[in-house]
């Protein structure tokens, strides 16, 4: 992904409607500051610049629905442990084909229907299964997750280091 051009956050800015104190604000740095960097006088830090495009994104999409309002608050989570007959059996009592696979609070990866349909018998979900789906915040616009869904089967929804929520392509339809 490439990083957005410093020189368009004056018209970014401008097109949100938004003040140069109230981004300032949002950003966590001086008027001043952002006064000199919207004038080309100053390089910001990477964490400064980063820190003022994710303000104007969160001014761009301020009447968007975010990842906290259609997301699944019931998570069904496995273990790396459990067999894939259990997450099967699952899967058909609740209607659902994806799972992320949790460790003592900590997700360390993701299962869905389709990994399942060539396992062996008895095989732990450990054996099958693949990274973790990609994680949001709960302030997260439904464009972004949007996004992430082109080529992740789930986003999952975190928020004070806690699974809240799972947001599939299914949800935004």
């Amino acid at each position: 992904m490439e990083f957005p051009d410093l020189n368009s956050i004056r018209m970014r800015r401008k097109r949100a409607g938004t003040t140069q104190k109230a981004l300032a604000k949002e950003a966590g740095i001086s008027q001043s500051m952002l006064t000199k960097i919207e004038r080309g006088l100053v390089m910001p830090s990477y964490g400064t610049a980063v820190a003022i495009f994710n303000a104007l994104e969160n001014r761009e999409h301020s009447s968007e629905e975010r990842a906290l309002q259609i997301m699944h608050s019931r998570v069904i989570t496995l273990k790396p442990s459990d067999t894939v007959e259990k997450a099967a059996e699952l899967s058909r009592r609740h209607a659902i084909s994806q799972f992320p696979v949790v460790l003592h609070g900590s997700i360390i990866g993701s299962v869905s229907t389709s990994d399942m349909l060539w396992a062996e018998k008895g095989s732990k979900i450990n054996q099958i299964m693949g990274e973790p789906f990609p994680i949001v915040s709960r302030s997260t616009p439904i464009s972004s997750v949007k996004v992430l869904l082109k080529n992740a089967k789930a986003v999952l929804v975190t928020g004070n280091g806690s699974l809240l929520g799972i947001i599939t392509a299914d949800d935004l339809l």
